[in-house]
């Protein structure tokens, strides 16, 4: 019975307070909403149109010259003048090209003289000569030989041609034009090399 009349009591204490929270929501009386219809735009401000003239010429002004003649001196040099200087620069350049001439003249003449001096060929090539110093079957051993002549600082180069077995690759030093020093060179490689190398002509 205690028991009964105290949830009793729970529940109308709850009821009333979900009554004292809502029920004046119930009575309370709608306001409407007021929409403010005032405009937030600034006022047009006063503008006052101005009038441009078109612009009109400023009394007592010179006016500027043609163009064909703004730049033109004031005063032309004397002739005497023009003249002198023109003579003097004439026989100034006259006095170069006669001393270029002749400088020309010189070399050209120094240059053939030695140019004829020396034995030409059947195709107007001087003489040259080469110290054949190995023949290889393999491009590689040749090109070693070739390599190790370079760094001892000799000319040497190598030529590969055709042969019945396949390809000869030859090592050459040179060209030298004087004979003499051709058969030098090629009793030094004989030496150093152990070889019997051979002076042949060179062929370009």
């Amino acid at each position: 019975m205690r028991y009964t009349l105290k949830h009793r009591l729970i529940g109308a204490a709850v009821l009333a307070a979900v009554a004292v929270l809502l029920l004046p929501s119930f009575f309370k009386e709608k306001k409407d909403y007021q929409v403010s219809t005032k405009s937030q735009i600034p006022a047009r401000p006063n503008l006052v149109a101005e009038e441009f003239k078109s612009p009109q010429p400023v009394p007592n002004i010179e006016p500027a010259p043609a163009p064909e003649t703004m730049f033109a001196p004031t005063e032309a040099a004397p002739e005497q003048s023009v003249a002198s200087a023109s003579s003097a620069t004439a026989s100034s350049v006259a006095a170069v090209v006669t001393s270029a001439s002749a400088s020309s003249a010189k070399s050209i003449a120094s240059h053939t003289s030695s140019v004829s001096a020396m034995p030409l060929n059947q195709q107007g090539l001087p003489d040259a000569w080469v110290v054949q110093v190995g023949s290889f079957t393999t491009k590689e051993a040749a090109n070693k030989l070739r390599d190790d002549l370079q760094a001892d600082g000799q000319k040497a180069y190598v030529r590969t041609t055709p042969s019945g077995n396949g390809t000869i690759s030859r090592v050459y030093i040179g060209p030298k034009l004087d004979k003499n020093q051709t058969l030098a060179l090629k009793e030094q490689m004989d030496k150093r090399l152990k070889v019997k190398s051979m002076v042949m002509r060179f062929q370009p």
